[in-house]
């Protein structure tokens, strides 16, 4: 895979764990305390797969982007 497409796919987990983010105050606006805990738990659990599935495995492929956009999070607080 190119680096191009790798920076690709690392967008797109970001964005989709960031929607799934996003959810969570809604969540504990318009469910029981019970219920939203329980949604948070596996929202965690669906970044965290995504992550370790799709980001990682990118960047075991290509370690130069890891540092890209690991320097990008520090200074902007998003991959760009």
């Amino acid at each position: 895979m190119d680096k191009e497409l790798g920076l690709h796919i690392v967008r797109t987990a970001f964005r989709s764990t960031a929607a799934l983010e996003e959810l969570l105050p809604l969540l504990q606006q318009h469910c029981r305390e019970e219920e939203a805990r329980a949604y948070g738990r596996a929202i965690a659990s669906s970044i965290a797969s995504v992550h370790r599935e799709i980001t990682n495995r990118v960047f075991a492929s290509l370690p130069e982007l890891q540092a890209e956009v690991e320097s990008k999070l520090n200074k902007y607080g998003r991959v760009l």
